[in-house]
């Protein structure tokens, strides 16, 4: 699964005159919580012989932009099984982003797997030939190195921006719906996601996030955070073992509304003895 090596060249766009083509930016104020979900693709990643490292940057940066991701899916390479899962998927949630499948060889078909989940076609785009033309200097259309040219018919085309050269980045996010695809290669998804998702996925919420530090298993706190969490249903509460030197589990808390987390981490420690609270974090 290959993703060829053009997203980081700082001249093209000035040399063959191409422009990005605009999106509208997904940022909500409704109080409705927005949403994501991840595929993964790829016959690599579920055969253990690649890390997949995408989805936690992904987690990671939308995490920032107040967007809850419900699911991680990792699929193979097989255009009906990605076309139902984005067909699901889209549905399902705001936003659907995958990462991988999009390349030169045969078994890259994401794009494929995309037109059909949306009863679309696949097209020579021609924003994209031309970015293939000028940096490889390709000019036989039956080259493999066109077939990322190909997309759905119905999909737009998003550039990032090169944070270094302020220059787009030679290869765009194609988008058709609330669907994003970008490349499974670590080094491109995090140049193109990193420098649009604040564009693509802002929205006007931040989570507020607190932990605590307990030094007492989970089993003497248990019946304190079931019954906090159940007088608190918008705050997420988190349990996790950890046997460090100083204490035994970490407690997460957090929320879209500052004062419903600190309420929240309030009325915990209210419920559990002092002594076996180590720290707080903010």
């Amino acid at each position: 699964m290959t993703f060829l090596n053009f997203c980081c060249r700082r001249t093209l766009f000035s040399s063959i005159g191409l422009s990005t083509t605009s999106t509208q930016r997904c940022s909500s104020s409704s109080t409705k919580s927005t949403t994501a979900g991840i595929i993964v693709i790829g016959n690599e990643i579920l055969k253990a012989q690649v890390r997949d490292t995408n989805s936690h940057f992904i987690c990671k940066h939308l995490y920032r932009c107040g967007v809850k991701v419900e699911k991680i899916s990792v699929i193979s390479d097989n255009v009906d099984e990605i076309a139902q899962e984005i067909k699901e998927f889209s549905g399902r949630y705001t936003h659907v982003i995958t990462s991988g499948g999009i390349g030169p060889t045969h078994d890259d078909v994401t794009y494929e797997g995309l037109a059909q989940a949306f009863d679309d076609t696949l097209h020579r785009n021609p924003t994209l030939a031309e970015i293939i033309r000028t940096y490889f200097g390709v000019e036989d259309p039956s080259s493999p190195a066109y077939k990322l040219a190909y997309i759905p018919k119905k999909a737009v085309l998003k550039f990032g921006i090169n944070k270094a050269t302020s220059l787009p980045l030679n290869f765009p996010c194609v988008i058709l719906n609330n669907v994003y695809v970008f490349p499974g290669s670590p080094v491109f998804l995090q140049a193109g996601f990193g420098s649009l998702y604040k564009v693509l996925f802002n929205t006007d919420k931040r989570f507020v996030h607190q932990e605590l530090y307990i030094n007492a298993t989970e089993s003497v706190f248990a019946d304190a955070l079931t019954a906090v969490s159940k007088e608190f249903p918008k705050v997420i509460f988190g349990s996790y073992p950890e046997g460090a030197s100083d204490h035994k589990a970490r407690i997460t808390i957090e929320s879209d509304s500052e004062a419903d987390t600190k309420r929240a981490v309030d009325k915990f420690c209210s419920m559990i003895p002092s002594e076996i609270i180590v720290r707080r974090s903010e």
